[in-house]
């Protein structure tokens, strides 16, 4: 559902519980597109006024989705337990680790799936839908079932997010406090925060079905999710051990230590027997991209080249729009910690790709969309990688990639996920630099509120200009939800109850602004 026409939003509450009220959704209006031009300021009108005399030439039309985090709900790996403790300084950056509606998120996704499929063609100008992406978190906690989901869910074939035993073997079953139990009314967490009881909707979270997958060509991006357990350290032996096993920790213990100094110190607090599952192992950022190479499809390789899977790096230049370059970084510290950076080598073949689309005086032959899991506010993890590893070394934070990225007229657009948030900022070059603007475009996360995607339609005005045109797409999921059935009614519990997650990282107000959201960028066509 476009919202240019109807918007949802957080409505009045539905319940209180002592430390917060519950709310429902209700329909808003819709959103016109804004026209923003910081780096045009002499641009005038809007495409939409003019899109009648057939001016608007589409370039290339897009859809970018974020931060899905497919997750293993019943992983002994997760760190659930941490929960109990709330937000405090020696906790605050291991959370969120268990959101009341995580068993729900390939359902929600399976909904913005079957949202992109039906939104192929652009009012504007007529234009096909050519291609979706993602930039990363594409998965929880790096597992190899995680994965498999993962892939099914965006090609089409039976999605699976149940494992270990025939039993449910995770923290929402009512016997803990701190996590929602919604076959529980007597639930302590639910009944503080408002929440509702909805008897069977974790086995119906967890029950399998067939999904639908994109109607048209995807590319995809490495998250800090996707290498590193809980996004946070580099995978080893004892944390396989761990995420393969039958021990999961259900109470973490007091003195905490550095959990990313040390991480398995983590799980020797009390734990309970599960059925252990093979499945569950960490993949290597290797076996990554292979597995998207040789993905369920078997018709696209999903962005990653045959040098990605030869040398295991996880940056490509994807050239199947004609007059456009998307150029994907690999923005994950193999050395660990949630924010980031890329390497030194990565950074010279970013020079390259972009040198490959200018001529020998600096003009722009093809335009240039810049996508990475990080945003350049979120790259600032300088952690060197030890000697050895492929990406060893010196790391590049983000003003040093926005710093080239200026040099380039042809780049019109960085775009990216992380921080859970919709954000449109112009880049503009230092002051007294040389250089060209371009904007800096962040999607909200798919896991949590207000579960979204973005469509992006860069358009030449015909008139030496360029606008990149964002539309926010809902799911067509009810507002209220009712019933347990389908995964479309399945979505729409997502939804509201990520509405409500008091733990969210993008907050109540992940929505943003209105220029956030449905927007013309401006910007002069460099070609």
């Amino acid at each position: 559902m476009r919202t240019e026409a109807s918007t949802l939003r957080r409505g009045p509450a539905l319940r209180r519980g002592r430390t917060q009220a519950y709310h429902g959704l209700v329909p808003g209006p819709g959103e016109p597109h804004l026209a923003r031009r910081d780096l045009l300021p002499a641009a005038e009108g809007r495409l939409s006024e003019n899109a009648r005399s057939g001016s608007p030439r589409s370039v290339a039309y897009l859809a970018h989705l974020t931060d899905v985090q497919l997750l293993d709900v019943q992983s002994p790996s997760r760190l659930e337990a941490v929960h109990r403790f709330g937000c405090r300084a020696d906790t605050r950056l291991l959370l969120p680790m268990q959101r009341p509606q995580e068993v729900l998120a390939a359902h929600a996704t399976e909904a913005l799936v079957r949202a992109i499929n039906a939104a192929g063609r652009s009012p504007l100008t007529g234009a096909e839908l050519q291609l979706a992406f993602t930039t990363g978190d594409n998965v929880d906690n790096m597992q190899l079932n995680e994965v498999r989901a993962f892939l099914r869910l965006m090609s089409g074939g039976e999605v699976r997010m149940d494992s270990g035993g025939p039993a449910y073997e995770g923290v929402q079953d009512g016997r803990f406090e701190w996590a929602w139990a919604p076959d529980d009314p007597a639930n302590d967490w639910g009944r503080a925060h408002g929440y509702p009881t909805v008897p069977g909707l974790v086995a119906a979270g967890l029950r399998p079905f067939r999904a639908t997958g994109l109607s048209v060509p995807w590319l995809s991006c490495f998250g800090n999710h996707d290498g590193l357990v809980q996004g946070r350290v580099p995978n080893s032996e004892e944390l396989t051990a761990i995420s393969v096993g039958n021990r999961k920790v259900i109470d973490v213990e007091e003195p905490f230590g550095d959990f990313f100094a040390a991480p398995a110190s983590f799980f020797a607090g009390r734990a309970e027997r599960v059925t252990a599952d093979a499945d569950r192992r960490g993949v290597p950022r290797a076996e990554f991209v292979g597995a998207h190479a040789a993905a369920v499809d078997g018709a696209h390789s999903h962005g990653f080249t045959e040098r990605n899977v030869a040398d295991g790096t996880a940056y490509y230049a994807y050239d199947g729009i004609p007059g456009l370059r998307i150029v994907t970084l690999d923005t994950t510290n193999p050395a660990g910690g949630f924010e980031g950076s890329i390497d030194s080598r990565q950074l010279a073949w970013l020079r390259e790709a972009l040198e490959e689309v200018h001529d020998a005086a600096g003009r722009a032959e093809r335009l240039v969309v810049v996508t990475s899991h990080h945003p350049r506010t979120s790259m600032t993890n300088d952690l060197a990688v030890p000697a050895g590893q492929p990406d060893a070394g010196r790391r590049v934070l983000g003003e040093e990639v926005a710093a080239l990225l200026h040099r380039y007229p042809g780049v019109v657009a960085w775009v990216t996920g992380h921080v859970h948030v919709h954000r449109v900022r112009p880049c503009h070059p230092p002051a007294g630099a040389p250089g060209n603007g371009f904007w800096e475009i962040t999607t909200a996360s798919v896991m949590e509120w207000p579960s979204q995607v973005r469509l992006l339609e860069i358009v030449d005005d015909g008139a030496g200009s360029l606008a990149v045109v964002s539309t926010v797409l809902d799911h067509d999921a009810a507002a209220r939800p009712d019933g347990l059935a389908s995964p479309l009614e399945l979505a729409a519990w997502h939804r509201e109850l990520a509405a409500n997650d008091p733990g969210s990282v993008g907050g109540f107000d992940a929505e943003g602004a209105a220029d956030d959201r449905n927007v013309e960028l401006w910007l002069p066509d460099p070609r």
